[in-house]
């Protein structure tokens, strides 16, 4: 009988999908302070993989913001703060367009 690796298979083919505890928590804050509505549209504007719905597109573009930090964020509300500021500079930006 083969044994499989649930974890390691999650990891080989859908990287794009773990979001981490720490990005969890900091897109629940998100989506909370900033009112986000559910739906399909956000993760244009994030720049993330447009089969995610609203939620888990802000979920990804932490995840991603995140991994791709020069050094990990030591203090969790700057990072958020910063987070929401750059999330309100996307949403503020006259020149989106489809």
């Amino acid at each position: 009988m083969k044994i499989i690796d649930y974890q390691t298979l999650l990891t080989d083919h859908k990287p794009q999908g773990h979001i981490s505890a720490e990005a969890n928590s900091i897109a629940n804050a998100l989506i909370r302070d900033n009112c986000i509505q559910a739906g399909n549209d956000l993760a244009r504007f994030l720049e993330v993989d447009t089969c995610f719905n609203n939620y888990m597109a802000l979920r990804v573009w932490v995840q991603n913001k995140l991994d791709n930090a020069p050094t990990k964020p030591v203090v969790a509300e700057e990072f958020h703060a910063s987070l929401e500021r750059e999330l309100r500079d996307l949403f503020t930006n006259p020149g989106y367009g489809y």
